[in-house]
């Protein structure tokens, strides 16, 4: 597995307390496995707080979500924007990927935290999935699906997803990206990021 660098940071509505939208289904490579825990915020929404820092935040990220965590809320405070029991969510980019992408690669960069670190800082790996760089959208969970290519790829890799619907291997989740792209080009290329979370915040 590649050396994996934390190139975003945002924050995420509770998945507890978020009712089951009607067109989540056909996001999702199997239906009935409907998680929204995705790096993709169409997925799995952000507060409409952080929208706006984002929005009005002149800025540089690189993800369109923060390269620092403390940063966001800090900023995200000052500006009176309530944080309790949001899901703080990180996601991480091979560092081949990072080399290959003008866009991850700017002076920002040496500032990423290795996976390892926030592992240790007691963050969890929750799996990899399949995203258009540029705005996250998910090529797993955020462009939808049609018959017979929905069937294909369940045969395929329906197997291969985790509890909350993410690839537990990078080198499947690679293949699924490759796929996915040639039939839908104008969503891409897809890149394998991680996806993280830690502790919903307690104040």
């Amino acid at each position: 597995m590649s050396e994996r660098r934390a190139c975003g940071f945002t924050l995420r509505l509770n998945p507890t307390g978020i009712a089951e939208e009607p067109w989540l289904r056909g996001q999702l490579l199997i239906p009935e496995q409907a998680n929204i825990i995705s790096a993709d915020s169409q997925t799995w929404p952000q507060p409409k707080g952080l929208q706006d820092l984002h929005y009005e935040d002149p800025d540089w990220h690189p993800l369109g979500i923060d390269t620092d965590f403390e940063e966001m809320l800090e900023k995200l405070h000052k500006r009176g924007v309530r944080t309790e029991g949001l899901v703080p969510l990180c996601v991480t980019v091979s560092v081949e990927t990072i080399a290959a992408s003008e866009r991850l690669r700017g002076p920002w960069a040496a500032q990423y935290p290795h996976e390892e670190e926030l592992l240790a800082r007691g963050w969890r790996f929750l799996g990899f999935e399949p995203v258009e760089l540029n705005s996250l959208t998910s090529g797993l969970k955020g462009i939808g699906y049609k018959e017979p290519f929905r069937s294909e790829l369940q045969a395929r890799f329906g197997g291969a997803l985790n509890e909350v619907g993410l690839f537990s291997d990078d080198a499947i989740a690679a293949e699924f990206a490759k796929v996915v792209g040639a039939e839908i080009p104008s969503h891409a290329p897809f890149d394998v990021v991680g996806v993280l979370i830690h502790d919903p915040i307690s104040q």
